[in-house]
């Protein structure tokens, strides 16, 4: 007799499925757990290292995190007093790796930390400059203090170091400005950057030079501007103007009275001719200060008050014929006592007063004539010069206290209203 045999239930398709699916999920939930505890464990074991006792392993530590992406919140999630203490550990040790390091933790809001750590890479940088000038391609404000601070620590044996950085379009805005602040001993390893390959280093050597008023480079900046043209050459003559060379005078005075070239090329001519300041070209600026091309008067007009007090004396002379509006214009961008007199005897004439109101903005001398002109018009009338007056008052702590002045002493209502609406326009 057979012997029958049982058979096993099949389980349902869905069934099959969903068991697959709960192993899955027990596996990976399994998996997490397991990384979160190595991650923790891991963290605190960094921590330990980065904060811990002097040693090889904390070196090895801190010249691998240079590359970490994650270096930058494993700093920013220390506690205050680990983060001092990573930042002052990092010193220890003068591995070229440790400022790019130093570079990615400087982003902290911590001051405590970014000081410690200006001091750490500070000691880098002395060893490898090299290493501390390519982290000005950096872009945080944070970042670059300390980075020029470091670097200026390492002296002028980092200045050709920055200047290599004008081939770094990330960098170059910052080697311009650590160079510009650094002096005159920034010219010579600036200077051979002009004759660079690369269009925007020659640029941003001649940005360089001209804000540094070099003029040992005027013979090659005149040289490099007679060969270029467009923007090029606008930028060698930029630099030249900056620099306000008397041998360049002709150059800029030819520029400025070519009509055929832009009018941005004759506007930087002005400021070149501005810059030199001799009487000649401080006549040709006076002349060309009422020009119709509004850039142009503009520029020209620019150019006289760089010059100072030297133009006006030439307007005042009698050798040149000028209005005084046009000489008013040229006073209110300069502040000398010479320039105050101009000012204060325009405000006595009822037909410059405006205008010299306009100009007496930011002169505490001239607060007492400014209050005699106030009291001098009609409230009712003359309300708008009186604005105009009251509006150059309150540019100054002076002026300002003459405000309450008017209001204690005068019994015309409208002109308390004006001051009192002056006043309310600087809240």
């Amino acid at each position: 007799m057979a012997t029958s045999v049982a058979k096993k239930p099949k389980l349902k398709k869905g069934a099959g499925q969903l068991a697959r699916t709960v192993r899955s999920l027990v596996a990976i939930t399994s998996l997490g757990v397991v990384l979160a505890v190595y991650n923790a464990i891991s963290l605190r074991r960094d921590v330990s290292v980065a904060i811990g006792p002097e040693g090889k392993a904390q070196e090895l530590f801190f010249v691998g995190a240079a590359e970490r992406p994650d270096i930058s919140t494993f700093f920013k999630h220390l506690t205050p007093s680990q983060r001092l203490a990573m930042s002052k550990n990092v010193g220890r040790y003068t591995d070229p790796e440790l400022a790019k390091l130093c570079g990615k933790c400087l982003e902290t809001f911590d001051p405590a930390a970014r000081a410690a750590l200006t001091e750490s890479l500070a000691l880098v940088a002395k060893a490898h400059p090299s290493a501390a000038a390519a982290l000005l391609s950096l872009p945080g404000s944070f970042q670059q203090i300390a980075i020029s601070t470091s670097l200026r620590r390492t002296g002028d044996a980092a200045l050709p170091l920055v200047a290599k950085q004008f081939s770094n379009g990330d960098a170059r805005p910052n080697a311009i400005a650590f160079l510009v602040a650094t002096g005159a001993a920034a010219i010579d390893p600036t200077l051979p950057y002009l004759d660079d390959a690369n269009k925007d280093v020659r640029l941003a050597a001649a940005d360089t030079l001209g804000k540094l008023h070099a003029r040992k480079a005027v013979a090659r900046l005149t040289a490099k501007f007679s060969a270029s043209q467009n923007d090029e050459q606008l930028a060698y003559l930029t630099a030249l103007a900056s620099i306000g060379d008397p041998s360049s005078e002709g150059l800029m005075r030819q520029t400025l009275l070519d009509a055929t070239l832009s009018t941005p090329h004759r506007a930087q001519a002005a400021l070149g001719l501005g810059a030199i300041a001799s009487r000649e070209a401080l006549a040709t600026l006076w002349k060309y200060s009422n020009e119709p091309d509004k850039s142009l008067s503009a520029s020209a007009i620019t150019g006289l008050r760089l010059a100072g007090d030297p133009a006006l004396h030439l307007a005042t002379s009698g050798q040149i014929a000028l209005s005084r509006p046009a000489i008013l214009s040229v006073a209110a961008g300069i502040h000398s006592p010479f320039s105050d007199s101009l000012v204060r005897s325009a405000l006595i004439e009822p037909k410059s007063l405006v205008i010299a109101a306009s100009a007496a903005g930011n002169r505490p001398t001239l607060v007492p004539d400014l209050t005699k002109a106030v009291l001098r018009l009609n409230s009712d009338t003359e309300g708008d010069q009186i604005d105009t007056i009251l509006k150059a008052l309150s540019t100054t702590t002076e002026g300002r206290a003459q405000f309450k002045l008017l209001e204690n002493q005068t019994q015309n209502p409208s002109l308390i209203a004006l001051c009192v609406r002056r006043s309310s326009l600087r809240r």
